[in-house]
């Protein structure tokens, strides 16, 4: 841990730096939070770091730094580490579309802002409303429950079943574990249209397509899914990876069981 925070910028130098390989920036944010670099707070941290980085390898900014290099979509090396071998890209990986790009026009769907993998269907309370997870466990809580976009449920990590949602995430899922698929499905993966601001909040719904766009990003959503082997990378256009929170209910009555089963 530093006694002093440092600013942003230095944070990123230090971690890129210290690493032996390209970092994605969402590792370059987890990193700050473990060494304690920099508090991370509210509900978008990698965001920010995100953000940084590009200005700092966009010449002619007032951060432009030249040891910093991006060498992928999101991912990022200190240049000076030498010539780490630059992440696998096909033709259609940086095809003009600027990172900010969403930032700028939200109504155009450039990219799946946020994306969840493996959720347990257990972890959430069925009756609260809520379905909630965040960046990281130094970030704030986030409640999907709201979010929109296409579901996955999961019998252990086969594929049992894939729907969508226009309306409310939470709803459907809940209504999946009172129908004939409940004893079907254990665990869950959604990838949503509504992105998080700096509040924990979900972003309007984007209202333009560009079909250049859609492609990639049809892509990108089927390899994050099925995770075929030969592709040997993420989805060029996903956003931010979120982990589950359990409700403090269910996490509650799950360590009240397990003493019990301690005791006899």
């Amino acid at each position: 841990m530093t006694t002093q925070e440092l600013r942003w910028e230095e944070a990123i130098v230090n971690t890129l730096q210290d690493a032996d390989a390209p970092l994605h920036y969402q590792r370059i944010t987890e990193i700050i939070g473990e060494r304690g670099l920099r508090t991370l707070t509210g509900a978008t941290p990698a965001v920010t770091v995100n953000s940084y980085l590009n200005s700092m390898t966009k010449k002619g900014h007032a951060s432009y730094d030249e040891r910093i290099r991006k060498v992928g979509r999101g991912v990022f090396e200190f240049a000076s580490n030498g010539d780490f071998p630059a992440p696998e890209q096909d033709e259609q990986e940086l095809d003009g579309i600027d990172d900010e790009e969403q930032d700028s026009n939200p109504d155009l769907i450039v990219r799946v802002p946020a994306f969840a993998l493996h959720w347990d269907k257990d972890k959430v309370k069925w009756t609260s409303g809520e379905i909630l997870g965040r960046e990281n466990q130094n970030a704030s809580i986030v409640n999907f429950a709201d979010q929109k976009g296409v579901y996955i449920l999961h019998n252990v990590y086969s594929v049992a079943y894939v729907g969508r949602t226009t309306d409310n995430l939470y709803n459907r899922l809940r209504h999946h574990n009172r129908d004939h698929k409940s004893g079907r499905w254990n665990k869950f993966s959604w990838f949503g249209f509504r992105g998080v601001d700096k509040d924990g909040n979900l972003t309007a719904m984007p209202t333009e397509v560009d079909p250049k766009h859609l492609i990639s990003i049809l892509e990108s959503v089927l390899i994050e899914a099925l995770a075929p082997p030969v592709n040997g990378r993420r989805g060029d256009h996903m956003g931010l990876l979120y982990e589950q929170v359990p409700h403090p209910d269910v996490a509650k009555n799950q360590s009240r069981a397990f003493l019990r089963s301690l005791t006899g």
